[in-house]
């Protein structure tokens, strides 16, 4: 997705001129190059790499990534200019659970396009695979008005324990006012990872190499026809893995990573700060320069904007309901586009109303100049969502931020926090990711480092299941589901904009993973339009492996939906943290009704666990009705601890596990 450029300034000295021109224009149209790809041999696989069949570091290894690398050049063709990027990956698969690298996603990603791509199998016995070109599919994630979202879409061949897994492409970005940041670690032990990037001669980067061995890249000369500079290299060895597990913390916060932001262009003359050469020297310096940029999207199409507004609060008298219905408007009726990079440059004003769609900078501006057309103050806030990482105040450079939001001052110097990416929120509530984050607020006249408000939003979750257990061993459910803050923003986002049948589907799968092989009969929602109140749902379930039959007995379990069937905590040692960034704070009472001429037998022993982590209670109760009645109540509060608390940890989800088996009996009586 390509934005306008910003407009060139004027240059002296040796800078290339279409140099000069990219990288005053954060982000300009890609332009593919004429040029085709010479065919070039792969990396020698070697000996030692054909011969490994664990990892000593990582015994419960599913794989092992051989090799994960990155060349980065910055190209002049006709006047444009790309920074190509070269990535090669190599892993081999060590166990049959390894087969779940077969098939690989590329995503696209914001003013990038992705080419070149290659891939192939190496078998054990030294048979060569390739993935066919016409097996390399271009599919659609997301598609809206003005936009689309898509991926490249392949399977590996062949796979199998010992087989060796490879792949290469070319992405295309056409912005580098900071180059995109490159994470070492990988889903699995890496034995070798290494990012290279040629800069030019006029060119002077910040440079962070955050958790490297050494923070200084190895620094080389640096040739290409006419054009030369240096070549950066940094290379780590035995990266643990990231694996996507629970509580784990954002990849940027644990794993080694080096990032590269543009300091300085001889020759540039910077109309946004009004002053040549530097370009971000200090958080000042990007304040000023997104203030410019933002500002002249927000201050075109002012015209426009006031119409639109006028029908969105047509009818509506008082100024804060005007806020509430402005806010309403740009956050349900723009459909998100979600990209977590900000480079301070979007679409006009314009351009939004008619696609009706916008990104995690585009929404932002668009409220601030709704709320400017009715005379409402609002001040651009850059955050780093929880779920990106940590803001460092000594690097200096968008590359940090995940999204923007919006500030409404009050007159007792407060503010009014709105974020426009979150669609059906209520007004004025604070997101997890926005909760104590990392931010730069900016004002017309200035800029301050600062960690948003802490809000403990009520989340929350509540079941309440009649079951019903048949002759077949089946039995019907009939669920009520209560969703609060968090949870029913969730919710309401996959079901609001949705059609009935897709309501439906969604619901299915949503059932699906909760309680596994359950089939969707029926469901009714409420208050899913009233925002500010929690979202029920109501559905009639039939579910399998609930009941099981022994002689005269019949045995129900306990826990219907989100239960624990196998401890989520690995035994392998942690390397990292837990984090516990959204709170989970969840009830679910149980009713199970007795079949005629049944009787429930005493009722199962209450369980209390509690960790570092939370708590679990269990606990059931004979009703007079001859029913029997669970309560299952688990919270984990925010937090974040060491990953010394693995084993503690790990020893309340199996006994989780087990709470979750419990049976209630019952009977055959009079």
């Amino acid at each position: 997705m390509a934005g306008p450029g910003h407009p060139p300034a004027r240059g002296r000295g040796r800078a290339w001129p279409g140099l000069l021109l990219a990288l005053l224009a954060a982000c300009i149209p890609l332009r593919a190059s004429d040029k085709k790809d010479e065919a070039v041999p792969w990396p020698e696989i070697t000996e030692q790499e054909r011969a490994l069949k664990s990892v000593p570091q990582d015994p419960e290894a599913d794989a092992v990534i051989l090799r994960r690398t990155r060349l980065g050049k910055i190209v002049e063709e006709n006047h444009f200019v790309t920074n190509y990027l070269d990535y090669h990956w190599r892993m081999k698969i060590l166990n049959e659970r390894g087969r779940k690298y077969s098939e690989v996603h590329i995503p696209s990603r914001k003013y990038s396009e992705v080419s070149g791509i290659e891939a192939r199998t190496i078998k054990p016995d030294g048979t060569v695979l390739p993935v066919a070109p016409d097996q390399i599919f271009e599919k659609l994630v997301e598609k809206g008005r003005g936009y689309k979202l898509t991926e490249f879409v392949f399977n590996f061949p062949g796979v199998e324990p010992g087989a060796i897994l490879e792949y290469r492409y070319k992405r295309h970005v056409s912005s580098i006012i900071y180059i995109e940041p490159w994470l070492f670690a990988g889903p699995e032990f890496t034995l070798y990872s290494r990012m290279s990037q040629a800069v030019h001669e006029a060119t002077a980067y910040r440079i962070l190499c955050d958790k490297c061995p050494n923070p200084e890249p190895e620094s080389t000369p640096w040739k290409e026809g006419k054009a030369k500079g240096k070549l950066l290299t940094v290379e780590m060895k035995d990266v643990p893995a990231y694996r996507e597990e629970r509580m784990m913390p954002p990849v940027a916060e644990v794993s080694p990573r080096i990032e590269m932001v543009l300091r300085a262009l001889e020759g540039a003359q910077w109309a946004a700060l009004g002053r040549e050469d530097n370009l971000f020297t200090d958080w000042d310096s990007v304040a000023k320069y997104t203030r410019f940029y933002y500002a002249k999207a927000y201050k075109l199409d002012e015209v426009s904007m006031k119409q639109a507004v006028s029908g969105w609060t047509q009818g509506v008298a008082s100024q804060d309901e005007k806020l509430k219905a402005i806010f309403r408007h740009v956050t349900d009726d723009f459909r998100y586009v979600p990209y977590d990079d900000v480079y301070a440059n979007t679409s006009s004003v314009g351009d939004m109303l008619k696609k009706k769609s916008a990104d995690n900078e585009e929404k932002a501006v668009l409220l601030v100049a709704a709320l400017r057309s009715i005379g409402v103050p609002a001040n651009i806030v850059l955050v780093v969502g929880k779920d990106k990482g940590t803001l460092i105040t000594t690097y200096y450079s968008l590359s940090q931020f995940s999204h923007v939001i919006v500030a409404v001052p009050q007159p007792d110097n407060t503010a009014i926090w709105l974020d426009p990416t979150v669609a059906y929120i209520p007004y004025g509530f604070m997101p997890w990711q926005d909760s104590g984050a990392g931010a730069l607020y900016i004002t017309e006249t200035g800029s301050a480092l600062i960690n948003l408000p802490q809000k403990d939003e009520i989340s929350g979750t509540r079941y309440q299941i009649t079951v019903k257990p048949r002759a077949d061993g089946q039995a019907d459910l009939e669920l009520v589901a209560e969703f609060q803050g968090e949870d029913a923003i969730e919710m309401r986002q996959e079901l609001l904009p949705a059609s009935e049948s897709a309501r439906t589907a969604y619901l299915q799968s949503w059932l699906k993973e909760k309680r596994p092989g359950a089939a969707l009969k029926s469901f009714q929602a409420e208050d899913l339009e009233a925002i500010d109140k929690p979202l029920r749902l109501k559905m009639t379930i039939e579910a399998p492996e609930l009941v099981t039959k022994a002689e005269s007995l019949l045995l129900v379990r306990g826990c219907v939906l989100g239960c624990e069937d196998s401890n989520p905590i690995s035994r392998a040692e942690r390397s990292y943290p837990f984090y516990v960034d959204r709170g989970v704070n969840s009830e679910q009472t149980v009713t199970i009704v007795p079949p005629a001429g049944m009787k429930a037998a005493a009722p199962p022993k209450p369980v209390a666990l509690k960790s570092v982590l939370g708590s679990l209670t269990v606990s059931c109760s004979s009703q007079a009705d001859g029913s029997m009645r669970c309560t299952r109540r688990f919270t984990a509060p925010r937090g974040r601890w060491p990953a010394a608390e693995q084993d503690n940890i790990r020893k309340m989800f199996g006994s989780i596990v087990e709470a979750d088996r419990t049976m209630v009996a019952f009977q055959e009586g009079s």
